[in-house]
């Protein structure tokens, strides 16, 4: 009775001339964009890059924001593409494609290469990041300032590890005492943190008894700004089995630097 009424009242439309425009259903399953985030815009979707980046009609980039897509490179080019990237792109495409969607925003809106950082609603009311995410397609990455709905995001991403479906179906999780952290990758770590120090302003959790060879996450003194904005106290973390993502670099040891608290959350052991 429900979708008829809902054609009938289409038909309605069109009979007494009313409008008729693109119709923005409540998502019949998945989540919907939360509803804190801000309206910004329009768009229908006429390219997909990649698994996390779209081209709308009249050329404008939109980067996904809170989640990141595994990295697809061309042919020849000097870097490799990781393992289910083009799996990932043709994934997005398939499901906005040539579709007219909603954009939502926090926080910053632009990346470095000017790209509009959004989130994005599907006509059917899905909020994307989290199909995405629970289908296996995506992890979650929030940038600084980018944490509205990022407990459902985790939710949905335990959800496809578990299932070790699509992305997971290749682990991308190493220990904090593993020889298998790897400088320069994109990496999921988990340890337990056995102290939190601050130094110079800046705040480290160390995940081993010698911070000169032992993995550690840092947190700038800018980021800690935003961990005090979420009510996150990076020594809370002291002694608790955590997860930390992001970029590995060389800092004595290996090394995650935390831009925000999205990027860490305690686990059960």
């Amino acid at each position: 009775m429900v979708k008829m009424w809902n054609w009938l009242t289409v038909i309605f439309l069109v009979a007494v001339g009313g409008p008729l425009v693109t119709p923005w259903l409540m998502a019949a399953s998945g989540m919907t964009v939360p509803d804190t985030l801000e309206k910004c815009g329009t768009a229908t979707v006429g390219l997909v890059k990649s698994g996390d980046t779209l081209v709308t009609t009249d050329g404008l980039y939109i980067q996904l924001a809170s989640i990141k897509a595994p990295e697809l490179w061309s042919e020849g080019s000097d870097y490799v593409s990781w393992p289910h990237a083009a799996w990932a792109r043709d994934k997005l495409e398939r499901t906005v494609k040539g579709k007219m969607v909603r954009l939502f925003c926090e926080g910053e809106t632009a990346s470095f290469d000017g790209s509009t950082i959004a989130h994005v609603q599907l006509p059917s009311g899905e909020w994307l990041q989290d199909l995405l995410v629970e289908r296996g397609a995506a992890y979650v990455f929030p940038r600084r300032n980018h944490l509205t709905g990022i407990d459902r995001l985790y939710a949905a991403e335990d959800t496809a590890r578990n299932q070790r479906i699509g992305i997971w179906q290749t682990t991308n999780i190493v220990s904090a005492d593993s020889e298998d952290i790897r400088t320069g990758w994109f990496q999921i770590v988990r340890g337990t943190v056995l102290n939190v120090a601050t130094v110079g302003g800046q705040t480290f959790l160390n995940f081993g008894t010698d911070w000169r060879r032992d993995f550690t996450a840092e947190i700038p003194a800018a980021a800690l700004r935003s961990f005090k904005k979420a009510d996150v106290d990076p020594s809370s973390f002291q002694l608790k089995q955590v997860e930390v993502r992001g970029w590995v670099t060389w800092k004595g040891g290996p090394h995650i630097m935390l831009e925000g608290p999205g990027q860490i959350r305690a686990v059960s052991p």
